[in-house]
């Protein structure tokens, strides 16, 4: 997962796509947000993975926006540090992360949506269901834990003193050759925020785990039987712990089901946010 660490950084900002969707970047909670949307109708929210740096939500973009958006209204954004969006020096928390979801939405005007969670991206989307469950028409979690698995946690660690190796090596390296100290920071910010984002991830301990019961919204649950980087138990883990769960196991797929078995992994939300919405209907009549 080498984008995780030396991810590319898109600088430049779009107003219009040629669809004609609006891809602004503003101040969401304290930093510059590169969102993008597309479509019209109930809202469905994608937020991507990854342990900072990378190419946020492109890939995502690429694979769901047009085919999704011609349903749905798809939001999209970068998250700190990842993508387009600024890479600010603070706000690294998971309960910030959800903070930064709930203010794009009030920003929107968007009282209501189903969040989708895509890897790292799933403790958000848990975080934001158990904290705003009234926002949360359902919950989708793609390839995803709760981050209080042991020997995850330790694969993480060995992730974060990679790149504080890193970070300490060039520190060196700078001093050593005599360059500006600002042109060290403009590099190095990016790695700091990586070490910054994969603590907050290690911070999160049990505190997911031991409240999943509390999730009473409709929830998609979708692993790959030959994912490598979080392994499908930790997402048939997820399905034990909440109760109106449904588990979906792609056969033969690995790690980024988005990116990389985009067209089952669309039939399947599709599917399901049809379902959620006759069910809504359903209980609309019977009321």
């Amino acid at each position: 997962m080498s984008y995780l660490y030396y991810g590319c950084r898109v600088i430049f900002t779009f107003e219009e796509s040629d669809h004609g969707v609006n891809m602004p970047e503003t101040l969401i909670n304290g930093y510059q947000m590169h969102y993008e949307n597309y479509g019209e109708g109930a809202t469905l929210l994608m937020i991507h993975g990854g342990l900072g740096g990378g190419v946020g939500s492109a890939s995502i973009i690429n694979h769901h926006s047009l085919p999704l958006g011609a349903r749905y209204h798809v939001l999209f954004y970068d998250r700190r540090s990842a993508g387009q969006s600024e890479i600010p020096e603070d706000g690294y928390s998971l309960s910030n992360y959800c903070a930064d979801v709930h203010a794009l939405l009030g920003h929107l005007g968007i009282s209501e949506a189903h969040i989708l969670g895509s890897s790292a991206g799933g403790p958000i989307a848990i975080t934001f269901a158990l904290e705003h469950p009234g926002m949360t028409k359902s919950l989708l979690l793609i390839n995803t834990m709760s981050y209080c698995q042991e020997e995850q946690r330790q694969l993480r660690k060995q992730e974060l003193n990679r790149v504080l190796s890193i970070i300490e090596k060039e520190e060196k390296s700078t001093f050593d050759s005599d360059q500006s100290i600002p042109s060290y920071q403009r590099d190095m910010s990016r790695y700091r925020a990586i070490a910054k984002t994969i603590q907050s991830y290690l911070d999160i301990g049990n505190s997911l785990e031991d409240r999943l019961g509390e999730l009473a919204m409709p929830t998609l649950i979708t692993h790959g039987d030959m994912d490598n980087r979080i392994p499908f138990g930790c997402g048939l883990q997820l399905h034990s712990s909440i109760a109106q769960s449904e588990f979906f196991l792609i056969p033969d797929a690995g790690h980024g089901l988005l990116s990389n078995e985009p067209d089952t992994t669309r039939n399947l939300i599709v599917k399901f946010l049809e379902k959620v919405k006759s069910q809504s209907q359903e209980n609309i009549r019977a009321n």
